[in-house]
């Protein structure tokens, strides 16, 4: 009886010491000076890293200084012209001090920059407003045309007028692996109102080609991740899960039964161990390559996650809305909450070590992860 009753008061000092974990570290805030909604960050040191967001302010500056040159010839009103509003709104904030101080990257608006994803400070690569592919060597000094943009025909259905509409290639996601192995894709919307053809692209060799693949899901992707060269999963807005082996070249699908299919993050460490974050914001686990998953009961209805990122099997990272930023130090089996300095909706989280990573997302949002 009294070895029992020690077990068990063991057992719950197990529990409550568990229950106490913190996550490690603080999340500071960082000033980008700007209010834009970034979807994505990219960092290759701890030093270096961008933004890419899209914004609805104007970047013109009117000096009202009472002192200043009155006699100074100024354009019209209708003369003005706003960069980032010719840019679609789309803006690239580069950082070289770990998130310290943020700067538009050079000529942005010049060659009509919308996204760009770097492997390390100076091999990157630039997807235009026009669509088309850029390459730099020199950390985005110097672009040079890598693959101009296609046309494809728009579907309009019902449409008696118009039935078909000429737009470019609806690439809008560009990764790289490393400094050959890359994808482009975007497009690929099908509703009964409209058709749009998708694209999808691969190189071997740092976009000196670009081959172009048939397009292998029935809509529009809603996430992708690539693991290495070869392997890479991705989710479908119509709530159909992919899998390639072979680089993008061919996909299998992979039949799942979340109750939610659609995936907004996905995340994998190794071919079987992956995570994901649904539309509705709740986190999942595979251990065979993403034919089954395990709900995580433990991320509570209040939080509702967007992204999740690992820095290895058992320690990860997932933020959300409302300033939800989750740790687990155990593969996912339990979350505890990190505070922020303020409440920020994240949409996107990465780390380049355990102890430096970047949570970005709307209304100027980007918090830095240290290690204490």
């Amino acid at each position: 009886m009294r070895i029992r009753l020690v077990l068990v008061l063991l057992a719950l000092i197990f529990v409550v010491s568990c229950s106490k974990t913190k996550a490690p570290g603080n999340w500071l805030l960082l000033d980008t000076g700007t209010g834009d909604v970034f979807s994505s960050v990219n960092f290759v040191n701890e030093r270096t890293g961008w933004l890419n967001g899209q914004t609805d302010r104007s970047s013109i500056v009117v000096d009202e200084n009472e002192n200043s040159n009155k006699s100074a010839k100024r354009p019209k009103p209708e003369e003005q012209k706003d960069p980032l509003k010719e840019n679609q709104g789309f803006e690239v904030l580069q950082t070289t001090d770990g998130g310290e101080t943020w700067k538009q990257i050079p000529d942005q608006f010049k060659h009509k920059i919308r996204s760009v994803w770097f492997v390390d400070p100076q091999t990157g690569w630039a997807l235009t407003t026009d669509r088309d592919i850029l390459h730099t060597t020199d950390g985005g000094l110097n672009w040079s045309l890598q693959r101009k943009a296609g046309t494809i025909k728009l579907k309009l259905f019902g449409n008696r007028r118009q039935p078909e509409m000429d737009q470019p290639e609806q690439i809008g996601q560009i990764y790289f692996i490393d400094s050959t192995h890359g994808w482009a894709w975007g497009g690929g919307q099908r509703s009964d109102y409209t058709e749009q053809p998708g694209i999808f692209l691969t190189t071997i060799d740092g976009g000196q080609n670009w081959n172009s693949v048939p397009f292998p899901f029935e809509n529009e992707a809603a996430s992708m991740f690539f693991l290495d060269a070869q392997h890479a999963w991705a989710s479908v807005t119509n709530g159909t899960f992919y899998k390639t082996a072979d680089g993008g070249l061919n996909w299998t699908k992979i039949e799942t039964k979340l109750p939610e299919n659609v995936m907004r993050s996905i995340f994998f460490i190794d071919e079987n161990n992956g995570w994901v974050a649904t539309m509705g914001g709740r986190l999942a686990k595979t251990t065979d390559g993403g034919r089954t998953w395990k709900k995580m009961w433990e991320i509570k209805d209040e939080y509702k996650m967007r992204d999740i990122f690992f820095t290895d099997r058992s320690h990860g990272w997932a933020v959300g809305d409302n300033g939800a930023i989750l740790y687990t130090p155990d593969g996912g089996e339990t979350w505890v909450v990190a505070s922020v300095t303020l409440p920020s909706d994240f949409i996107d989280v990465v780390f380049v070590s355990s102890r430096a990573g970047w949570a970005v997302g709307l209304g100027g949002a980007a918090h830095r992860f240290e290690s204490k």
